[in-house]
């Protein structure tokens, strides 16, 4: 009777160790299950759609930095086109009013010559190159003398005498320049003073 008791309890042990056995069996399967299913997030997802946010922030600071350089050299161009306006303008206002002091001097160089008989004198030729020296360093500011022939124009010449004429042609004409005009540049400093023919009714 003791035997049969100890074989029914040696039994019993054994189908408790199978049946452990197998419930540690099951368990590991789902965990190699719950492991492989995509849907269920895991520690690898999070950590790539932390890069994911991560690049789409770093590229969009970089646009940002993009458009704020394009800015910064549009409006470093727009300053230096401005600075060199203004030197422009500057040097033009500081040539004008150089100029327009030293117009009367050469006028009196041309009275001068005018007031001299012998041009072939040695007073006139040396007023003559002194005159000229004189001229060409206005020049180089950018004087020119305004041209006095053909018709007239009221923006470049004035007419302080008008002449009886009777041909069509010399109708309107410049017939003689009686004071140079200059002009510095496109503007006119001083309109040519000139004798215009003019046809009577």
């Amino acid at each position: 009777m003791s035997a049969e008791r100890h074989d029914a309890s040696a039994g019993r042990a054994e189908g408790e160790k199978d049946k452990s056995r197998a419930d540690a069996g099951e368990a590991r399967e789902r965990d190699v299950e719950s492991a492989g299913r995509p849907d269920e997030p895991n520690e690898c997802g999070a950590d790539a759609a932390s890069l994911a946010k991560q690049l789409e922030e770093a590229r969009r600071e970089a646009e940002e930095y993009k458009d704020e350089a394009v800015r910064a050299k549009a409006d470093f161009y727009n300053y230096r086109a401005r600075v060199e306006r203004d030197r422009a303008r500057d040097r033009a206002l500081a040539a004008e009013g150089a100029v327009d002091a030293l117009l009367p001097v050469l006028d009196n160089f041309e009275r001068a010559l005018g007031a001299v008989q012998d041009r072939d004198s040695a007073i006139y030729k040396g007023v003559s190159m002194v005159q000229r020296q004189f001229f060409s360093a206005l020049q180089s500011l950018g004087l020119k003398t305004i041209e006095a022939a053909g018709r007239f124009d009221p923006a470049l010449h004035e007419a302080v005498m008008a002449v009886d004429v009777e041909s069509d042609e010399e109708n309107g004409a410049i017939l003689e320049q009686l004071h140079v005009g200059y002009m510095l540049g496109d503007k006119v400093l001083r309109a040519s003073q000139v004798k215009v023919g003019r046809k009577r009714a």
